[in-house]
């Protein structure tokens, strides 16, 4: 049976300076980049100099002096979340950013206990580590790769056992950009935006092509 996917998210995660006690949700609101309806109803969890949280029906918001994170689980507003991203940093267009990431998560549900080992197993042998553990088992792997482009940054890849799905796997893709290697120039949003703008597509397919072939080491079809 091939592998199940449940439960999905995707996050953009900005590294730089900003003013969280800015960041409500009725500013996003004003700026056209939420509804005014979904701004009044905003679960706001605090907003304060050093940091502002608040969520929506389909958005989380996390921001502190030097991290600026959204993320929907809902797949059918990624290209809104994207926008939202776009539309914020367009209108603060002189704000220092550093580096970004386009994340996604993933919960594969496999078929079997046999089948959620067979993944770990191919992933982090443990024929050396029977020599040095008793019954090992794979709680968490991350390897980092080049990035398929020419942008500067890499690619972070995690996978752990789910801890939301029954004989599942976690997977975390960190497509990293380096934005302030990208010129000599001073920084500003102009990097961030040109990436998000023409290289989105692109980052969430390379993505769900690797977390695909990690899952398919599960499938019973192929052994």
């Amino acid at each position: 049976m091939r592998p199940q996917l449940e439960i999905q998210a995707v996050n953009i995660v900005l590294r730089g300076q900003f003013n969280p006690a800015m960041f409500h949700p009725i500013w996003f609101a004003t700026q056209n980049l939420i509804r005014p309806q979904e701004a009044e109803s905003a679960n706001v969890k605090i907003i304060h100099p050093d940091v502002a949280v608040f969520d929506v029906e389909w958005l989380q918001v996390s921001i502190t002096r030097d991290r600026f994170m959204v993320a929907t689980g809902q797949e059918a507003y990624y290209e809104v979340l994207r926008d939202l991203v776009v539309g914020t940093f367009t209108l603060l267009t002189h704000t220092p950013l550093r580096v970004m990431g386009i994340n996604q998560e993933f919960h594969y549900a496999l078929e079997s206990e046999k089948a959620w080992h067979m993944v770990g197993d191919r992933l982090a042998p443990k024929q050396e580590w029977l020599n040095i553990l008793d019954r090992p088992g794979m709680k968490s792997l991350t390897i980092q790769g080049a990035k398929p482009n020419e942008l500067p940054g890499y690619i972070n890849v995690k996978v752990e056992p789910s801890p939301r799905v029954k004989f599942g796997i976690y997977v975390d893709i960190n497509d990293h950009y380096d934005l302030q290697s990208v010129s000599e120039k001073i920084q500003t949003t102009e990097e961030a935006l040109d990436i998000l703008n023409n290289r989105w597509q692109e980052s969430l397919q390379y993505g769900q092509g690797i977390v695909q072939r990690i899952a398919s080491i599960g499938d019973s079809d192929t052994w």
